[in-house]
């Protein structure tokens, strides 16, 4: 069942009315470390605020908030193509199939609207790798990490 939520690109002057629940969805979603968070702020902040990033609340009738995303428009300098790259999803709650086929429509038009060729996002979480074959994404990497440690 769909249920009755709308999202809402907020413009530069509301960031700092979300400003917290943006941090808390970027810390749940990115998993940032304690000690990188003042610069990924920072430099997150001056994104939104220059219209450099965008940022997607999901409200419910009442306005209560339930979701949140980051996008932001990106040059891939090899292959010289505009995407769209989703830098967080956050939900505060379950998101169905049919609502993440809703959400991700919204993806596609923001990636039509602005040119661009390829929607890109990477992630540890299962339930965004069950989403992303959900809507027909296809995966092209996977990342490692080998820690020098003493950093």
């Amino acid at each position: 069942m769909l249920t009755n939520n709308f999202v809402y690109k907020l413009l530069s002057v509301q960031i700092t009315h979300f400003w917290d629940a943006i941090k808390y969805a970027c810390i749940q979603a990115d998993e940032i470390d304690k000690k990188d968070q003042a610069s990924y702020f920072n430099e997150l902040l001056q994104a939104l605020l220059s219209d450099k990033a965008q940022c997607f609340v999901i409200l419910d009738e009442q306005r209560i908030l339930h979701g949140i995303a980051i996008t932001r428009i990106v040059i891939d300098k090899v292959r010289d193509k505009k995407e769209v790259f989703l830098q967080i999803f956050y939900s505060m709650r379950t998101v169905n199939d049919e609502e993440t086929k809703k959400y991700f429509k919204i993806l596609l038009d923001l990636a039509k609207k602005t040119d661009c060729t390829n929607i890109v996002f990477s992630s540890r979480n299962q339930k965004i790798w069950y989403m992303a074959n959900l809507v027909g994404c296809k995966e092209t990497n996977r990342n490692f990490t080998f820690e020098l440690g003493g950093n």
